[in-house]
């Protein structure tokens, strides 16, 4: 599957945002703590992982695609990115918390 979003990752900020109700909702219910760490999985471009790190979160990404991550980096060079999938979450265990 990380070939589809491959393909997709080369156009895909061209059209996506974070939508800023998601993000006070996620907010809320991750009760994001400011420092805390969080993991958002399956994080494509990162544009929800650099919007809750605006919010306080200390992010990391984590996706399967090398385009999308590539592009992440590209566009929020100061957060931390990790290649892989949600069944094999490329850190240790107990590091974030939510």
């Amino acid at each position: 599957m990380p070939e589809k979003y491959d393909r997709l990752g080369h156009g895909y900020n061209a059209t996506r945002r974070a939508d800023p109700y998601l993000v006070q909702r996620l907010c809320h219910h991750l009760r994001l703590a400011p420092g805390q760490a969080y993991l958002d999985i399956g994080c494509g471009t990162g544009n929800y992982t650099h919007a809750l790190h605006q919010a306080g979160g200390r992010m990391t990404g984590v996706d399967p695609s090398v385009a999308m991550l590539d592009q992440a980096r590209a566009r929020y060079p100061e957060l931390t990115w990790r290649q892989g999938a949600a069944e094999a979450i490329p850190l240790p265990g107990a590091s974030v918390a939510g």
